[in-house]
């Protein structure tokens, strides 16, 4: 059998259980669109419903706070006429206030004062009042309107002695414009009907058929059950499909009648549509098959031609087919060709990778020992910034045990232990300084400060130290204030100016100025010693970054004191900049930063003016350090109070009202933060400043001292001068706050 005839019998095989399928489903789409029909009259008439008891259920809750109103416990019935008024939706919807006698005490739908009518809804509100609850009535007249309505009852709650029922009275013209015409379908029909079969609502011939019985087949039917589907005609003699269920509310029906042609025509249309694309598919494809079956001949002919010409030993052609087979099986030699092309310039490929791996991992592994050696360097700089202050107080100390040498005083060494031990301790600093650092972890306690006396203060104790020995610092700062953190503020300058003196020649000046420049505060800091070369300007704000430091000075330091500026100036919202000519000619930094609001420079004057001679109380268990705190404290102007356990804090704070409290964290039995949570409990104590004082300074210890209730937070030992100020600044905070 030739290649043609298999392609017809193919074809048949394939298209006769295709016309069958073709008609089971034309037939299953007819009957579906159908069923979709009427689901969507279902979905509708069950919206209407929702609809209804939507608007039963606004005037239920409307009722119930009407029923409470003041107004009504104390018999002001004119006020709670101007109440019930304000929930109606006139023309069509009014209140009343009926008695257990069923008498309206007031309506709504007439003048305040109006006689009522006779009582008619006795029977009514004695059922309420009885039962408790709301009551809809089915299709009524209004005793004093006149107008045909329904009504809902609720019992009130406030009463004056005797019970009432509030109710609200809806008119047909109300649920006449309720009844929601669906959207696009003008010929179906919505309709109400109360229990007894009356229409309440409809949404055609409204104004002919309502209060009349609606069809008996369709209130027998919503007798019998709760909701269903029935063919019936309608009032008009339209053949429809009527869909009914009740209102959960009212119990009355909703009903939603389409025609039938209008529900079946949706289902034919479907039908042409799909016996339509059925016979123009069929037609296609039978088309199409014979159009490929004449190029698949066409395309073996060729390929059978290949052959021939490969079995003389000829190179066969490779012409171009629409079939993909039969042009692979053409170009399979030449292909064979390609292939081994392929595989030796992927060779190359993978030659080419290895060779880049390997140069990779030579990077890598040379980048690992660069990073193991300025690990080793760092260690070994930490081990000597360690030794020398451990040597000094060391040798000082044995001094001491031993006795002052001949023309040595204790005082002498006494100082040395004192300056090594700072030293000890802004070590320590640096090294949770460059954790935070790294982590951006660092948080600011910021008040507004006068930056004109922050860099002297800075500056003067830096004069005091061996650090500014055979150097000349010269400051010229004018009043310029800013929103800041005090201590931060502090380790900014610190750390710029030491920066200048140790890479600045002995006998060398070091200029500091402060000026204000439009909205901006800005800090200069100049040198003339060593400069940075052109090679490290781009790396001076990194960590651990250092240049070679001036002749005759140890470049000493950890590397870190750049980066940690340029992370406290970001945070201050300014900026920092290093300048310099190169190697030799010496630096300057520039440090902007925001000016603070006038508001805050005035409070800030005037908690500094009203913080002198405060209270202090301090507490902490070790004696030694409580007793040197409390005289050092005595020393600077402070009235202090000691207290040595978190029983005696809470006594002395009761007795004393201190101005600030720093306590140490570390208290025996309950600990410094439980203590503060107690203190913040009472109402005197809450608004007192507490400074955590301990020997832990992780961001973690921060956030823990915070939510207990502190302040501010000093890591031991606390530089007294630096205590000092946190006190003033937060005294400054606190009458910043009060006014």
């Amino acid at each position: 059998m030739r290649i043609r005839s298999h392609l017809f019998l193919m074809a048949a095989v394939v298209l006769i259980p295709g016309f069958l399928a073709a008609a089971v489903a034309i037939e299953k789409v007819r009957e579906g669109e159908r069923q979709a029909a009427l689901r969507g009259l279902r979905e509708t008439v069950r919206a209407t419903a929702l609809l209804v008891d939507g608007e039963i259920q606004r005037s239920v809750g409307a009722l119930g706070a009407l029923g409470n109103s003041q107004n009504l416990k104390t018999g002001n019935l004119a006020a709670f006429y101007e109440q019930a008024a304000a929930i109606d939706q006139p023309p069509d919807v009014w209140t009343l206030l009926l008695d257990e006698t069923g008498t309206q005490i007031l309506n709504t739908a007439v003048p305040f004062g109006t006689p009522p009518p006779p009582p008619l809804a006795g029977e009514r509100v004695a059922q309420v009042l009885e039962t408790k609850r709301l009551l809809v009535t089915d299709l009524i007249v209004g005793p004093a309107t006149g107008k045909l309505v329904t009504t809902v009852y609720v019992p009130a709650k406030a009463s004056i002695g005797k019970p009432y029922v509030v109710a609200q009275a809806f008119s047909v013209d109300h649920w006449k414009s309720a009844a929601m015409q669906p959207r696009g379908q003008s010929d179906w029909i919505v309709a109400v009907v109360d229990r007894t079969g009356k229409f309440i609502s409809r949404s055609q011939k409204a104004d002919q058929l309502l209060g009349r019985q609606a069809r008996p087949e369709l209130v027998a039917a919503a007798a019998a059950s709760n909701e269903g589907l029935i063919r019936h005609k309608t009032l008009e003699g339209i053949d429809s499909y009527d869909a009914f269920t009740h209102s959960a509310l009212t119990g009355w029906t909703i009903a939603v009648a389409a025609p039938v042609e209008t529900i079946e025509a949706s289902a034919t249309q479907a039908v042409a549509w799909l016996a339509g694309g059925v016979a123009t598919a069929l037609t296609v494809a039978t088309a199409m098959g014979l159009l490929l079956g004449r190029i698949f001949i066409r395309a073996m002919d060729t390929a059978s031609e290949a052959a021939r010409r490969l079995g003389k030993g000829e190179q066969p052609a490779t012409p171009h087919t629409a079939l993909h087979e039969v042009n692979a099986l053409n170009g399979a030699l030449a292909d064979a060709g390609r292939l081994i092309a392929a595989e030796r310039k992927s060779r190359e490929l993978v030659e080419a990778d290895r060779i880049v791996l390997l140069k990779n991992e030579t990077a890598a592994r040379e980048a690992a020992q660069s990073q193991n050696a300025a690990k080793d360097q760092f260690l070994a700089l930490l081990g000597h910034e360690l030794r020398n202050p451990l040597a000094a107080i060391s040798g000082a100390a044995e001094a001491l045990a031993k006795g002052p040498a001949e023309g040595a005083t204790p005082d002498r060494f006494l100082k040395i232990i004192q300056r090594q031990n700072r030293h000890l301790a802004h070590i320590v600093d640096d090294l949770l300084e460059v954790s935070r650092l790294l982590s951006g972890k660092i948080v600011l306690d910021s008040v507004a400060l006068d930056l004109a006396e922050c860099v002297r203060n800075c500056v003067d104790a830096l004069r005091a130290s061996e650090r500014a020995t055979d150097h000349i610092l010269v400051v010229d700062a004018e009043e310029v204030w800013v929103h800041g953190d005090p201590v931060r503020m502090e380790q900014i300058v610190n750390n710029l100016v030491i920066n200048a003196l140790k890479y600045s020649g002995s006998g060398s000046e070091v200029r500091v100025r402060v000026r204000a420049i439009g909205g901006e505060a800005r800090i200069e800091v100049t040198d003339f010693g060593v400069g940075i070369g052109p090679e490290l300007m781009p790396h001076i704000f990194e960590p651990f970054v250092q240049g070679p430091a001036a002749r005759g000075q140890q470049a000493g330091g950890l590397g870190i004191g750049l980066a940690l500026v340029q992370q406290l100036v970001g945070l201050h919202g300014g900026q920092v900049v290093a300048n310099s000519d190169g190697a030799g000619t010496g630096c300057t930094f520039v440090v902007t930063l925001p000016r603070a609001e006038a508001a805050r420079v005035e409070a800030a004057r005037k908690g500094a003016r009203g913080a002198s001679r405060c209270r202090v109380l301090l507490v902490e268990d070790n004696a030694d350090v409580r007793e040197s705190t409390a005289a050092l404290l005595r020393i600077m102007g402070y009235e202090v109070a000691e207290a040595g356990n978190g029983d005696e804090a809470l006594m002395a704070a009761a007795d004393r009202m201190p101005d600030v409290i720093v306590m140490d964290v570390g208290l025996p039995g309950r600990d410094g933060y439980r203590i503060a949570t107690e203190l913040r409990q009472l109402p005197r104590l809450r608004h007192v400043p507490l400074i955590a004082v301990t020997g832990y300074g992780q961001a973690r210890d921060k956030d823990r001292a915070s939510v207990a209730g502190f302040d501010a937070h000093l890591v031991k030992p606390v530089d007294p001068e630096l205590l000092a100020q946190v006190i003033e600044n937060q005294l400054a905070r606190r009458v910043a706050a009060a006014s």
